[in-house]
């Protein structure tokens, strides 16, 4: 059986993950929190538009994961 083969420049993550599934990634957050988080934190990914539907930069909220994580740190 053949095996799928990626492009050469082809990066092996997506680059976009949807609204729900950025809720899913955070334990099945609801739309309303991911609202306040865009509204409350300036610090939080911004979503681009393709369509009707909002995507997140995967790596922009990978980023953002690992700055949460070491302000937690360094409050403990």
């Amino acid at each position: 059986m053949p095996t799928k083969r990626l492009p050469k420049n082809a990066a092996p993550d997506p680059v976009w993950i949807s609204a729900r599934q950025l809720c899913d990634r955070f334990g099945g957050v609801s739309h309303m929190w991911l609202e306040r988080r865009l509204a409350k934190d300036p610090g939080f990914p911004r979503a681009t538009k393709f369509g009707r539907l909002r995507f997140f930069r995967l790596s922009e909220v990978v980023a953002w994961e690992r700055a949460a994580a070491a302000k937690s740190s360094h409050a403990a």
